[in-house]
């Protein structure tokens, strides 16, 4: 059945940062009492993500010296422990749909500021790669995806140039953008969809930050700018 809420859309490339392969992201399925020591390699900023009840969260990519991993930390208490290039351990978080999930019984703590790890570039570098669309299509659908995409208001289909429908619904459906922009999406799913590209649909816990091109900068001033919407995304 689909969502009863909002949904609107807008016209995207994809906008690849790094032309180097990303490694697999680890699956981990339950409950986890281990104490796994981990460099942060990045965070979001804490978001709403349930506006009747105020909840709040804030997603972070953490690593091993062998793995990488991505947090859903619904504690934003934490903050500052996840700050990116800092050394932390977790105990009795929460494996599920390929994410640790952080919440207030985990355990987080410092470590000793001593203890050195070495996270090989390629794998930092894994981190922050935005999959090819071709990749995408390929992709098993129901997986999670991050990436960094521009938009377009155009739906007409270039030769060479492969899109792929981006749906977003309730709190999302406000995000202000133009042509040129690029979008910072994470925890995205990936979802079937009639023919072979599939589409990115936005779940409760995705988060979308706005980076605005030079010369889009002077309407992150102006409160009452708005959006054009229409029935989908696409990038």
């Amino acid at each position: 059945m689909p969502p009863s809420t909002p949904s609107s859309s807008f016209l995207t490339t994809l906008k690849p940062r790094l032309k180097t392969e990303p490694e697999e992201v680890s699956i981990e399925d339950s409950a986890q009492s281990d104490l796994k020591e981990v460099m942060v390699l990045n965070a979001t900023e804490s978001f709403v993500y349930e506006p009747k009840e105020q909840k709040k969260m804030f997603h972070a990519t953490v690593a091993t010296e062998n793995e990488v991993f991505r947090v859903k930390v619904f504690n934003i208490d934490l903050k500052e422990k996840f700050t990116p290039k800092k050394i932390i351990a977790i105990a009795n978080y929460v494996c599920r749909n390929g994410f640790l999930e952080v919440y207030p019984f985990t355990l987080v703590v410092d470590v000793n500021a001593d203890r050195n790890m070495e996270i090989p570039k390629g794998l930092i570098r894994s981190a922050s790669v935005t999959p090819k669309i071709n990749q995408l299509c390929s992709q098993t659908k129901g997986s999670f995806v991050n990436g960094v995409f521009e938009v377009h208001k155009t739906v007409t289909r270039k030769l060479g140039i492969l899109l792929m429908e981006v749906v977003v619904h309730g709190r999302l459906t406000t995000i202000n953008c133009e042509e040129g922009d690029k979008l910072k999406l994470t925890c995205f799913e990936l979802a079937p969809k009639s023919g072979n590209t599939g589409e990115l649909r936005s779940v409760i816990h995705s988060h979308i930050k706005v980076i605005k091109t030079r010369k889009n900068k002077k309407d992150i001033l102006n409160p009452d700018s708005s959006m054009e919407t229409s029935p989908d995304f696409f990038f």
